[in-house]
């Protein structure tokens, strides 16, 4: 800890009076006043000078319980102090502690804390996802009359984690579903029968609505249901990390820069994870440069990552813990700073369209385009998306990033659906999305505009190539962007 000694305000009134009587002395001729204004004045030098030779030590510790928390629920960070000086060793009493708080969570604390005794607490409700950190501190030790202190910074941060607080999504109509083979909303649960449904003894942990009610009075315990896992359907789940396509003004997740376009498909994710695993369907979660999304309380290792395994309604919480990590990040061989300027293959074969012939629809909240199956062109290439998907100028670290998609898709046999989350998507990074993802075939997008009346200049090249897209804004309500996936070529391309 940095430290550094003050006064106190009795300190500085033990000084003040030491001067006033000081002048007396001198003015009345009194030795005893004289006496009273040496004791006055350097009882708080002493007493500065006693905090320097016994050099206070306090070890700061703080816990927060739980330390991954959703978005609304509140969480304990508790303060815990051992108070040490070089030569009397442990010492007791009360310090001051000035907790450096974000905004967000309710701003600084002031604590008394009992050293070695109980940790002083407060709560923290966060209300929006990301990382917060909790610190540094500032440790305020006095001398036993009061008259100095001495300030202890400790510099020492906690994080807490907030995931997104997933809002229920509707269900979507049968007679939809089967219009679009591969549309990812295809979520109902086949009905369970003798050859795909087994029993097990319950496990702590397991979710009640898998118990099996007639078993469990047959055998006289609980029994929960275990499907076959050739009954269970599969999504692959992309969101869009690539910072271009999140160009809105700037906005702070915790320590974690992002857009409010990016919340809103942050919190569209968590939502789609938590309304399909609970209905029998695992979700491979990857970004678009085919690394799986983070898991809550996972570090960021390359080794742990490069595993894909499919999120299941056991892990759907762990994953929707690690979506409080997610941030966007610059495109591979791009600094930060070079991002957005047009320089990479994150920009090539772009043009000055708005991605085809779109109506802005109902409030400029919402509109679907279609996937037409149509022969036209896509890009200044010339290229057909619809057949050669992936098509188009693909260089540099583009070209590198839908080649890591492809690979995972090709390694781990992901020809399930595809739904994909992105934002301001242009024709090149829609045509390195295609081509990543050419095993699944077609497939549905959101793409969360900047604007109401901004359609990406991807949607036309996803919708080319017989995707269903969804634009969106921020302002959408995410139970009405997922009611509108995958209606299919009857919405010719608009809501109305």
């Amino acid at each position: 800890m940095d430290s550094r000694a003050r006064f106190t305000g009795r300190g500085w009134a033990f000084l003040g009076a030491g001067a006033l009587c000081l002048l007396l002395a001198t003015w009345l001729g009194r030795k005893d006043v004289l006496a009273l204004a040496l004791f006055l004045g350097g009882a708080p030098l002493f007493a500065t000078l006693s905090l320097y030779v016994v050099k206070p030590r306090v070890l700061l510790k703080r816990g927060v319980d739980p330390a991954l928390v959703t978005a609304g629920d509140s969480a304990v960070v508790r303060l815990r102090v051992r108070h040490r000086s070089r030569r009397a060793g442990s010492a007791a009493g009360a310090v001051a502690v000035l907790e450096r708080v974000p905004e967000p969570l309710g701003g600084d604390r002031e604590l008394n804390v009992q050293a070695g005794g109980e940790p002083a607490a407060y709560t923290v409700r966060p209300r929006r996802r990301g990382v917060y950190a909790l610190g540094p501190a500032t440790v305020r030790v006095a001398d036993p009359f009061g008259l100095a202190t001495e300030l202890l910074d400790a510099s020492e941060r906690t994080s807490l984690h907030v995931a997104p607080d997933p809002v229920e999504l509707p269900e979507i109509r049968a007679d939809r579903l089967r219009e679009s083979g591969t549309d990812p909303a295809r979520t109902a649960q086949p009905q369970p029968g003798p050859d795909n449904v087994t029993v097990r003894e319950y496990r702590h942990g397991d979710p009640v609505r898998r118990v099996h009610w007639a078993a469990s009075a047959k055998q006289g315990t609980l029994m929960v249901r275990q499907e076959d896992p050739r009954s269970i359907r599969r999504l692959s789940l992309l969101l869009d990390l690539d910072d271009t396509a999140w160009p809105g003004e700037r906005q702070w997740a915790g320590v974690l820069p992002s857009t409010a376009e990016f919340e809103w498909a942050v919190s569209f994710t968590a939502a789609v994870l938590e309304h399909l695993t609970q209905r029998e369907t695992a979700v491979h979660a990857l970004d678009t440069r085919g690394r799986p999304l983070p898991r809550g309380g996972e570090d960021d290792d390359a080794a742990v990552r490069g595993r894909v395994t499919a999120i299941d309604d056991d892990t759907a919480e762990d994953a929707r813990h690690g979506l409080a990590r997610v941030r966007p990040l610059p495109a591979p061989g791009r600094t930060a700073g070079a991002a957005g300027t047009g320089g990479s293959s994150g920009t090539a074969g772009t043009d000055g369209g708005r991605g085809g012939s779109v109506d802005p629809g109902r409030r400029g909240i919402v509109r679907t385009v279609s996937g037409r199956r149509s022969g036209r062109t896509a890009g200044s290439g010339g290229a057909d998306p619809g057949s050669v998907p992936g098509a188009g100028p693909e260089t540099g670290a583009g070209a590198g990033a839908d080649d890591r998609l492809a690979d995972r898709f090709d390694r781990d046999g992901l020809v399930h659906p595809v739904l994909l989350v992105s934002g301001d998507l242009d024709r090149a990074g829609a045509q390195r999305i295609l081509h990543g993802t050419h095993r699944a075939g077609a497939g549905s997008a959101v793409l969360v505009a900047s604007a109401a009346d901004r359609v990406p200049d991807g949607a036309a090249v996803l919708e080319a190539a017989g995707w269903s897209v969804v634009v969106v804004t921020a302002a959408t309500a995410p139970e009405e962007a997922w009611a509108h996936l995958g209606t299919g070529p009857r919405t010719a391309g608009a809501l109305r």
